[in-house]
C-alpha cells in the first residue's frame, strides 16, 4: 500500500482525489489564502495573495515553502480565504450575510 498524503484527499476505495489547482481557483475569482501556523502556542494567522505560485501548483502545495511570520516555523497549513468568497457576492449585489 502507497503512503498517503496529508494534504491530499481519498475517496472510500483509496484513490487520491485530486486537488484544485490554483489555475481552477484564480478561475472562480481566488487570489487569495488563509494561511494558519499549527505551531504550539505560535496560532499566527494571515491572508495572503496566491498571485506568487504557479497557476498550475496543487493548492494544498503553497503552504511547502511558507515559514510563519511570527515564530518561522515551518508547520504552516492553508484553506480556502472563506472571507474573501463571500466578499465577492456583496461586492457585485450589494447583499450579504452579517
Amino acid at each position: 500500500m502507497t503512503q498517503r498524503q496529508p494534504r491530499r484527499a481519498y475517496d472510500e476505495q483509496g484513490r487520491e482525489i485530486p486537488p484544485p489547482t490554483l489555475a481552477d481557483l484564480r478561475a472562480e475569482g481566488d487570489r487569495t489564502a488563509f494561511v494558519h501556523c499549527d505551531a504550539t502556542g505560535c496560532g499566527h494567522e494571515a491572508t495572503i495573495s496566491t498571485d506568487q505560485f504557479p497557476a498550475e501548483m496543487p493548492f494544498p502545495d503553497i503552504a511547502l515553502p511558507l515559514r510563519c511570520a511570527a515564530c518561522g516555523s515551518k508547520e504552516v497549513g492553508v484553506m480556502r480565504d472563506v472571507v474573501g468568497i463571500y466578499a465577492r457576492p456583496r461586492e457585485r449585489t450589494g447583499w450579504g450575510m452579517t
